[in-house]
């Protein structure tokens, strides 16, 4: 099975997260960090599982279920598309830091 079809809503499986258990708290943190109220929001939208739920969930309040791992997988999927838009980000920042030390 091919990682996209892992992670489609209706055959979620979240690798070292267990239903019934809260997420990781490196799940949590990459979360917290990449992703926003707004996405939170979005994807309550998309899923229909409330939006507190998801930051429950997310905070490590709630835990995990088949309902809400949904809305979790959505969220993944949000804050790894920031992450490689930050790689991006820096790629070129990196080229044009160096363009300008050369040209000094």
């Amino acid at each position: 099975m091919s990682t996209q079809e892992t992670l489609t809503p209706e055959n979620v499986i979240l690798k070292d997260e267990k239903i019934g258990s809260y997420i990781s708290e490196k799940l949590s943190n990459y979360l917290k960090k990449y992703t926003t109220k707004n996405d939170r929001e979005t994807v309550a939208e998309n899923t229909s599982v409330g939006v507190y739920t998801i930051r429950n969930v997310a905070n490590r309040s709630n835990t995990l279920s088949e309902e809400n791992s949904k809305a979790i997988a959505e969220l993944i999927r949000i804050a790894i598309s920031k992450c490689e838009n930050a790689i991006d980000d820096a790629g070129d920042a990196l080229e044009e830091l160096r363009a300008i030390l050369k040209e000094k």
